[in-house]
């Protein structure tokens, strides 16, 4: 199937299918009327297709879907069990028509094989990199541990090889890894639990130069760093999405949304080559948002809420944040909030100079914001099954689809 340009899905990844919903029916405004907890609707898929191999990767090129890597089982899986499995280098192709996949006859089988589990997958631009992270870092191991699926050829090129662990003291351990991009460059910071911070960036432009590695952050990736609390301690932002910028084209707007003091904390980045220019909280975008805790037993509560997750709906500005959880600590639901931010003024950005001198980047109100929908989903399958999220068609950087949806009520909400 090659996708309809004006129809666009939100793909849900699971280790045995993939699932998709017309992401129109998010943005639909909700009634107003109380929400029952122990009666919400199902989440509402146009489709689910069984994958053939377990927990694949799904790539998106000429418009098609394909699926990359995964296991191929020797007795039926099960989430719990595993058993007997080897790895698969094929690539497949969804046909979302006939709901069927097949062997793609227009691209070879994969380099090395991608075991999903521990091969970190990144889109910059329209290539797709595969780094085998072996945990947390990546493996320096030879050979093909880091490749790159071309779109434009669909060919595989195996690249130098990613840079792997960091000097990690006796009893220091990997605690949390970010991806991201800008500029044509892959970024990913490492944190340690006795609080030091790696940097490895690539650069996709410049593929012979390698891997560069520091340790602390650099001035683009500190930049993330901003002070949210009240007592003006600073914390890092991952940049889990970003567009181009709604008033300056040639810089980058970014939302990162994470977890600070119990609290869903949001935020948006104005972001050049040198990294953050103006940051602001967007505050109150994410009250109506109820919050989910789970009771481990009658006798114990746990603080277990994820951090939501961010997905660009149109590339001018509108998003969907995800948040799956339990509701009264044992039903499993799923809230799918659309946030559209606008461009409020033209703000004068400090000097390249000044940049370079100064901490931290400004605190800024340079966007509106305002809630489009919310809608609530009760789940069957396990939350944690979602290995990704995403949109498809992608988004073109120039495209100028905006979403005009009236309000039309709120939903209330009873105590969790």
């Amino acid at each position: 199937m090659v996708a309809d340009k004006n129809q666009r899905y939100l793909l849900v990844l699971t280790p045995e299918r993939i699932c998709g919903i017309d992401s129109m029916k998010l943005i639909t405004p909700e009634e107003e009327e109380t929400v029952n907890w122990e009666n919400l609707p199902p989440f509402p898929f146009d489709f689910s297709v069984d994958l053939p191999r377990i927990c694949m990767y799904a790539l998106e090129l000429d418009s098609k879907i394909h699926l990359v890597g995964g296991r191929q089982y020797y007795f039926p899986y099960h989430p719990r069990h595993h058993g007997a499995f080897q790895f698969s280098k094929k690539v497949f192709e969804l046909d979302l028509d006939k709901k069927e996949v097949e062997e793609s006859k227009s691209i070879d089988d994969a380099p090395t094989d991608f075991d999903t589990q521990f091969t970190t997958c990144y889109k910059v631009r329209s290539d797709y990199y595969f780094i085998e992270t072996g945990g947390f870092a990546p493996v320096e191991h030879p050979p093909h541990y880091f490749s790159v699926l071309r779109s434009g050829t669909k060919v595989w090129e195996c690249l130098p090889d990613a840079p792997g662990h960091p000097d990690i003291w006796s009893g220091s351990w990997v605690v949390n890894n970010s991806w991201f991009d800008f500029y044509g460059k892959l970024y990913l910071r490492l944190c340690l639990n006795d609080g030091r911070v790696f940097i490895h960036y690539y650069d996709t432009d410049n593929p012979h130069k390698g891997w560069t590695k520091s340790e602390g952050d650099n001035s683009f990736t500190g930049s993330f760093c901003v002070p949210v609390g009240s007592d003006g301690q600073r914390h890092f932002f991952h940049p889990t999405v970003h567009i181009p910028d709604l008033v300056d084209p040639g810089k980058y707007l970014a939302l990162s949304c994470e977890r600070i003091g119990g609290k869903k904390v949001i935020c948006a980045f104005q972001v050049d080559e040198l990294g953050v220019l103006i940051f602001q909280r967007l505050d109150g975008c994410l009250d109506r948002m109820p919050s989910f805790y789970r009771e481990l037993d009658s006798m114990i509560s746990c603080n277990c809420e994820k951090t939501p997750v961010l997905v660009d709906l149109d590339g001018k500005g509108t998003f969907l944040v995800m948040l799956p959880g339990f509701a009264k600590g044992r039903i499993q639901v799923v809230c799918m909030l659309v946030l559209q931010v606008i461009a409020k003024k033209v703000v004068s950005h400090p000097s390249r100079i000044l940049r370079r001198s100064v901490r931290s980047p400004m605190e800024c109100d340079f966007l509106d914001w305002k809630v489009l929908s919310m809608h609530m989903y009760s789940m069957k399958e396990v939350i944690e099954d979602w290995s990704t999220v995403s949109i498809f068609p992608g988004i073109p950087c120039d495209e100028a689809t905006v979403y005009e949806v009236p309000r039309r009520g709120k939903r209330k909400y009873s105590q969790i």
